[in-house]
């Protein structure tokens, strides 16, 4: 007769992986490019006259 059993978990449980060298590159490039973005200040273009011929 045979006797069913259920599988052992073949996959033993990992710890996270780390973070990659090139992830953590673009996250402190993403959060460099994010704080410059909230400081710059918008300056209008000067305004100049119509160069236009008559």
């Amino acid at each position: 007769m045979i006797n069913f059993a259920p599988k052992p978990n073949a996959v033993p449980a990992t710890k996270p992986a780390e973070e990659s060298r090139f992830d953590r590159i673009r996250r402190l490039a993403a959060d460099k490019h994010r704080q410059t973005d909230a400081g710059t200040i918008r300056r209008e273009l000067p305004k100049t006259g119509d160069k236009r011929p008559m």
